[in-house]
């Protein structure tokens, strides 16, 4: 493998020491979301709804340096090109750019990680609710080979991002202790939240290793779950009431974004987005970066996620500006710009403890 691509990361015992400074006890809550809500309150914003009290760290990560290379996946990652054996089950529906969809998985040995760093513009708004300037943010997710050990995430403010031009007008300079360090067994990270029942195993916003593993590599009955299933943040007027096509986009966006579910189970899902009455899906659209991608948009919204058709990974997601009075939101099709209140990429990556 080309140095350029993989480069040495931590060993488990470096891991397991480093997580020995963290919180022992799994909290709950919908944790890259939270991590977004601290670094908009940190910029002076209002946010759109108050993040629950967290508790202070006992300890920090010491960070061994990350050098796994930032690009594309179509910039050379060889494990990214390997086929799976997982061939995806579900019988291809009748719409345009879903039979281009490949389960491609990155091959995780133990003692390996699947290092995911997500880049992501908002808009954050000024005191009396108007628009204001972007902050910037970079998410970072390592997850073991062996899922239900301890997962860690950091998320910081940057003007930096991997893969996004800067917009304007931007936060500048970033806003200081922006940074987020959290860890958790499975992906159950220890903050506070919601009051979760006992044995709690995950929900689509809440995605840990034990939820994940229940997804079905089915369309048909993914549509179902994500159709009927409530999340600890749904609010749903009555239990018979359908999950609406907007929040069916964004449980799927949090499972997604971890990229954990195997391959034939992303198809699957992205298929059953297919299927839901008011979600749209377009074969030829840009990312944010500018990788081309299958996009699936709720009409209503315009919130859009986009899908590598080699891989069936989440690549992108955008969301368009609210409307102004008189006038109707867009709805499909629609550009990545900085007039967006939201532009997000992600990359994948195999990191290792060494690089032959």
């Amino acid at each position: 493998m080309a140095d350029d691509n993989v480069r040495p990361i931590w060993s488990d015992a470096e891991l397991d020491t480093a997580l020995a400074d963290l919180h022992a006890d799994p909290g709950s809550d919908d944790d890259l979301a939270f991590v977004r809500t601290s670094l908009l309150a940190a910029a002076g914003a209002p946010p759109e709804k108050e993040p629950a009290a967290r508790p202070k760290s006992r300890g920090s990560w010491r960070w061994i340096a990350v050098a796994a290379a930032v690009a594309a996946l179509t910039g050379g990652l060889v494990v990214a090109t390997q086929v799976t054996d997982r061939e995806p089950a579900v019988v291809t529906p009748a719409v345009p750019g879903l039979d281009q969809l490949r389960g491609t998985d990155l091959p995780v040995s133990p003692g390996e990680f699947r290092h995911t760093t997500s880049s992501m513009w908002f808009r954050t708004k000024g005191p009396g609710g108007e628009p204001a300037g972007y902050l910037g943010t970079l998410t970072e997710l390592w997850i073991p080979a062996d899922p239900a050990t301890p997962w860690h995430l950091r998320s910081k403010a940057s003007n930096d991002l991997p893969g996004l031009a800067v917009p304007a007008p931007h936060l500048n300079p970033v806003p200081l202790h922006s940074e987020d360090q959290l860890s958790g067994p499975g992906g159950l990270f220890p903050t506070a939240g919601y009051n979760l029942p006992a044995g709690f195993a995950g929900s689509w916003n809440i995605p840990t290793a034990k939820f994940i593993a229940t997804l079905p590599a089915d369309a048909d009955r993914l549509r179902t779950r994500l159709l009927a299933d409530r999340s600890t943040t749904s609010h749903s007027p009555s239990p018979e009431t359908p999950n609406s096509p907007a929040l069916v986009i964004r449980m799927a966006y949090q499972v997604l974004e971890t990229g954990l579910p195997r391959g034939d189970v992303r198809v699957a899902l992205w298929r059953a987005l297919s299927r839901i009455d008011g979600i749209v899906t377009a074969p030829g659209t840009r990312a944010p970066d500018g990788r081309t991608g299958i996009g699936f948009t709720a009409r209503a919204t315009g919130e859009t996620l986009i899908a590598d058709p080699a891989t069936a990974q989440l690549i992108g997601r955008t969301e368009p500006p609210d409307p102004t009075p008189g006038t109707s939101r867009p709805k499909s099709g629609l550009p990545a710009s900085p007039q967006q209140v939201w532009l997000a990429v992600s990359y994948w990556y195999t990191v290792t403890e060494t690089d032959h």
